[in-house]
């Protein structure tokens, strides 16, 4: 992985997006989004490929593989445990994409717009919201195909986003 961001800037784009969510600073609707997409990209730049990664990674597939062992002999106990995390995956994603999207779109995209992470009192964290992009930071590469392609697509893309934040913010780090 190449990263955009340094270990400092990427530090620091963290303990923001921590600001932005605890203080509650902005509307909620903004607030959400602007501390989600900082979530994502912070926790992507700072611990995808770590031992936390592989560990997370492991652990789900591990869990799916002992339900699918749980099936004894039934056909479905030969799924792929990686392709049925990678698919868990992509349904964190829309979760997560649908919180996105703003309200006048349920006229277009029905119920699937009108999705929202729960509010949050001020002076707190928001926690839904923060396992949301956890999951999708350290898990976006694992689907395959276009799917894969998608979640790590959308990390890369919020890594550049917000890379040149810190260094405005607090100067060069």
């Amino acid at each position: 992985m190449e990263h955009q961001m340094s270990p400092t800037a990427t530090a620091v784009l963290i303990l923001m997006a921590i600001a932005v969510d605890y203080i509650s600073i902005g509307p909620d609707w903004l607030r959400d989004r602007i501390a989600f997409t900082m979530y994502v990209a912070g926790i992507y730049e700072g611990f995808n490929g770590s031992k936390l990664d592989m560990w997370t990674t492991e652990s789900l597939r591990s869990l799916i593989e002992w339900a699918l062992t749980q099936a004894d002999g039934a056909y479905i106990a030969g799924a792929s445990a990686k392709a049925l995390v990678g698919v868990l995956v992509f349904v964190v994603w829309l979760y997560g994409f649908a919180c996105m999207l703003p309200q006048k779109a349920s006229k277009k995209l029905g119920r699937f717009a009108t999705l929202a992470f729960p509010g949050s009192a001020p002076w707190s964290i928001n926690w839904r919201l923060l396992g949301v992009a956890i999951a999708l930071a350290l898990l976006g590469d694992v689907p395959f195909g276009w799917v894969g392609e998608l979640t790590e697509g959308t990390n890369t893309f919020l890594a550049g986003l917000w890379a040149p934040f810190p260094g405005l913010l607090v100067g060069d780090v």
